[in-house]
Parts: C-alpha cells; structure tokens; sequence
C-alpha cells in the first residue's frame, strides 16, 4: 500500500469515529430513601414497651436533615417496629422493604413515641448519591451467588416466610406445613405470578426467570424452619506440652 494511500485511510477513520454518537451509559436506578439511622432497642428499653414483640423493632439513632423522615415528624429516639403490616426484624429486612418501592411511593410506619402508639405516613424520598446503604444491602452479592441485580434474601422464622428482591421484582415464598405459597411481584410491584407448591421439584408453574431464586427460598427456609443450619465449628484445642524442667 502507498503511503499517501494509509494516510487516507487512516484519515478516514477517524472522521467516520468522529460521526459516530456516543451510547448514553444506563443510568443507576434510584433508591428509596427514609433518611434515619436505626439500631436494636436494648433489652431494658424495650421493657417498658410490652406491646413490642421480642426481637422486633429500631430505635431512631440520628435523623437526615431535609429527609423524608423529618418532614413526616420522626424523632430521634423513637421506637419503630412496622413497615405497612410487616414486622421489622433486622436492618437487612427493612433495606429489602424499601427496595419493593420507588422515590416517590408512599409508606407507612407504626411504632411509639414516650410509650405512647406513633403512626406515620410519608413519601418517600430519593437517596443522595453520596447516602451509603443499609448494612444489609452490603451482603447482597454473597446471599444469592451468581443472581445478577443485587439481591436481597430475608428469612422471617415468626412469619415462616423468606423474601427476595431486587431491581427486577420481588418474591415470597411462604411455608403452611408442607405446602409453599409463592407471591412474585414485578419491579412496579404489580402481580406476576402467584399460586402454591407442595415440594421444590413441582416448580414447573413458577415462571423459568424466578425458579431458581424461588427454590433458594424455599430451601433457606425449610433450613431456617426445621433446624437444618450448620453448627459452627468449634476451635480445636491448642495442646501445650509442658515446659522442659530447668536443669541446675
């Protein structure tokens, strides 16, 4: 090839890269956001609540200014133990609560204030860009391998029930003796698919995108429910052979 010939190759080239549009990146999805910091009630606080069940509820830590939990009124020490009609449980449990609604969708949370039953309606807000996420969120990629989307699996033991979420929707599998009760919903929490199983090799109904996850549900849970987690292992025990007595 001649080299006036490569240069008006080359010359070309780069014209035909200079026409090109450039592809827009796919924009981040939005995450709901309350704006609180939360922790466990201690056992001497939550005492003096007997409506409170065991094991359920936050205490509000710190509040976000110009959040929407400051705009619905929310105090900092105040108790909070249900989102709608679910008990809260843990922080991973709520994070995958707000992960089934979108900035803008409203929500109610019931908890007390100075003893006394508080109940709140807010909308939810938008999470800043630099607002970290729960703790439990951060355990998303390690919960269900190899699932894309970043999910989030809770296992309620109380309401025999395990939950997943992600961008993409949601599912509930719920146990009734021997028979699975599925929910899944879309990701604007619109019906997909809802029916019963009897066992996790009947789940041929359940549509092929969810079966997998459905199943992990239904495994977690039936461990969860009939005691099949792994014992942690013990440490073995060090063995010290005892010192050389010291000749004179």
């Amino acid at each position: 090839m001649k080299p006036f010939s490569l240069i008006a190759l080359l010359a070309a080239t780069l014209a035909c890269a200079a026409d090109e549009t450039p592809v827009p990146r796919e924009q981040t999805t939005s995450r709901a956001w309350l704006g609180l910091h939360v922790s466990k009630p201690d056992t001497t606080l939550a005492a003096q609540l007997p409506s409170l069940p065991p094991g359920i509820g936050f205490i509000v830590r710190s509040i976000d200014a110009d959040s929407p939990a400051a705009a619905a009124g929310l105090r900092e020490f105040d108790i909070l133990w249900k989102l709608g009609d679910q008990m809260l449980v843990n922080e991973a449990q709520l994070a995958a609560l707000l992960r089934l609604h979108k900035p803008g969708h409203q929500i109610t949370l019931s908890g007390f204030r100075a003893g006394k039953p508080l109940v709140v309606t807010l909308e939810l807000g938008t999470a800043p860009a630099a607002t970290p996420p729960f703790p439990g969120e951060l355990l998303d990629s390690v919960i269900l391998p190899g699932v894309c989307g970043g999910p989030m699996r809770v296992v309620n033991r109380a309401a025999q029930t395990a939950s997943y979420s992600t961008e993409e929707g949601s599912a509930l599998v719920r146990r009734e003796n021997s028979i699975y009760h599925i929910e899944i919903k879309d990701s604007d929490n619109q019906p997909v698919y809802q029916g019963r199983i009897t066992g996790r090799d009947q789940l041929d109904a359940v549509p092929r995108e969810w079966r997998r996850r459905v199943s992990a549900l239904c495994r977690g849970l039936d461990h969860v429910l009939d005691g099949h987690l792994a014992a942690p292992q013990q440490p073995r025990p060090r063995v010290v052979p005892p010192a050389a007595a010291n000749s004179r």
